[in-house]
């Protein structure tokens, strides 16, 4: 699957406002660098999904768990 994922700019003002609006814990949340200018957030799967999934539709993004269950990434599409 192909995606287009967040700047580091666009990654860090979501993982800020993710962890403002107690969304996630910061201490289970990873910027993962995809490529040199892109950037996906990772975490484990100690969220709340649905308040997340709400959250990142309002802002044009989507999330994916993996298949195990053990993480979820926001990215764009």
């Amino acid at each position: 699957m192909l995606w287009a994922v967040l700047n580091r700019l666009e990654a860090m003002a979501l993982l800020k406002d993710l962890v403002d609006n107690d969304l996630v814990e910061p201490s289970y949340v990873s910027l993962v660098q995809v490529d040199s200018k892109h950037f996906q957030i990772q975490m484990k799967c100690d969220y709340n999904k649905e308040q997340i999934q709400a959250y990142t539709k309002k802002h044009g993004l989507t999330i994916k768990e993996d298949k195990d269950r053990k993480y979820l990434l926001i990215f764009k599409m």
